[in-house]
């Protein structure tokens, strides 16, 4: 029988991974065309949405039981909501200081 737990698993979180190192080089290659504050809080925003779309990701795969749920993995999905909702209130914060200037 196939283990797909344990083969697989390690497939997946590196597929992932390239995934998302691939939307960060991307991102940041892109904001550097804005420059300045704005470039800074589309950077921010990015990386905001890819720590939402990672802890989405995740919150899939323990749903299906392909990652095995532990303590944990509930603890890293619950830490990087709240780094990626902090990081869109510091964006949208600089986004606000642009239009005052």
């Amino acid at each position: 029988m196939y283990e797909f737990n344990s083969t697989a698993n390690i497939l997946i979180q590196s597929l992932i991974a390239i995934i998302i190192i691939g939307v960060f080089y991307n991102l940041m290659m892109s904001t550097k065309l804005y420059g300045g504050i704005i470039g800074k809080a589309v950077r921010l925003i990015g990386v905001a949405t890819m720590l939402v779309a990672v802890a989405s990701i995740e919150n899939v795969l323990l749903k299906f039981k392909i990652v095995e749920h532990s303590l944990t993995a509930s603890v890293f999905q619950d830490l990087l909501i709240l780094v990626s909702l902090v990081l869109l209130g510091i964006a949208f914060s600089k986004l606000g200081s642009v239009n005052k200037q």
